[in-house]
């Protein structure tokens, strides 16, 4: 009996083995250059509507909205920047013709260009806003690709849209003005060797927020779980992959889905014109499973603001004073939005 269990073992470690290796390949960051503690938040207050969620937040020349990711009503807030006097609410929640489903990310090229994502009714609408009327219309609505597995997150370019792929077979798509695949691009940069089997849960656990700077041509990545960063430019072709100290997605496999193991990574990501700004949690899963069991409450979001060159190395690590999920940089100030406190929005001066 003994030596049956003893075969068996042996077997089971045969096939993970042959399916789940890990091997170093790309290249390692440990520490900063530079460590600092970001202080004198400012916070803005946005009374005049009830954020029970707010998930991101986007600028663009005098225009701002705020994402509320389970609102009771409308997914989306406009604002006047800087002065942050309330505009509307758009995005009402709801299953009508002229209702959103679900909103994940908000993208503003203008007053008269401002792009929702729907990922439940797997489209992109775009958006007019008059801050003088305080009048919103939804313009156009594009259906997206139906090769395409969830979109969780885009880029607006010029001539289309920029999509994360969750099939497991690239890293992201190139879409026309229609929503149409043009091109996919690039593979999951793991270590880890595994058979086609595994490619839906590989592409969960690397579920990546991205954000582009048309300026440079930059596309960055930053992965959910684990600690990644990967940089696309564009312009050049060139392609760089960083691993934090937290290494990548640890999970496991149950029916094909990925379950997260390991640590809570990024939880948002901003291309400025010289850098790249992250935020990171860090959390071990085993952590909030605790705090939950023990009524222990823990921060929701991420304490911490990572600065990379355009290149992917790490500059300069930031800690705020209040945690965060969504992420804007504009004119020398960091913009960052959550849930733990009664103002979910706070403005540092980036030094």
């Amino acid at each position: 009996m003994k030596k049956k269990i003893i075969i068996v073992i042996g077997m089971l470690l045969l096939f993970y083995n042959c399916h789940f290796v890990s091997k170093e390949v790309y290249p390692r960051y440990m520490d900063f250059p530079e460590v600092r503690t970001l202080s004198l938040a400012k916070a803005i207050s946005c009374d005049s509507v009830y954020l029970r969620y707010p998930y991101r937040v986007e600028i663009k020349d005098s225009l701002a909205v705020i994402l509320d990711l389970h609102p009771d009503s409308c997914f989306l807030h406009a604002f006047t920047y800087p002065e942050w006097r309330y505009i509307t609410s758009f995005g009402r929640r709801g299953e009508g013709p002229e209702e959103v489903l679900s909103a994940e990310r908000v993208r503003i090229c203008s007053p008269d260009s401002v792009w929702v994502l729907d990922s439940n009714r797997r489209q992109i609408t775009r958006w007019r806003i008059s801050a003088s009327s305080s009048n919103v219309e939804r313009a156009e609505e594009i259906l997206l690709d139906e090769r395409l597995i969830r979109t969780l997150d885009f880029c607006k370019t010029d001539e289309g849209f920029l999509v994360t792929d969750y099939t497991g077979n690239y890293r992201y798509h190139v879409l026309d003005a229609h929503g149409q695949i043009k091109e996919s691009i690039g593979s999951i940069p793991t270590e880890r060797s595994m058979d086609d089997s595994g490619k839906t849960a590989l592409a969960q656990a690397w579920r990546s927020f991205v954000d582009y700077n048309p300026k440079n041509g930059v596309l960055a990545m930053v992965t959910q779980l684990g600690e990644v960063i990967e940089i696309f430019n564009l312009k050049t072709g060139e392609y760089q992959v960083c691993y934090g100290p937290e290494g990548e997605p640890v999970f496991s496999t149950l029916a094909s889905e990925a379950m997260p193991k390991g640590i809570k990574g990024f939880n948002d990501v901003v291309v400025s014109d010289s850098c790249v700004y992250a935020i990171f949690d860090g959390t071990p899963f085993n952590d909030r499973i605790n705090s939950l069991q023990s009524g222990r409450k823990l921060p929701t979001g991420g304490n911490n603001i990572y600065v990379f060159g355009l290149d992917g190395y790490p500059l300069k690590k930031m800690s705020t004073e209040c945690s965060a999920f969504g992420l804007e940089f504009i004119s020398g100030y960091i913009y960052t939005v959550g849930n733990d406190k009664d103002i979910p929005l706070y403005s540092y001066k980036c030094p």
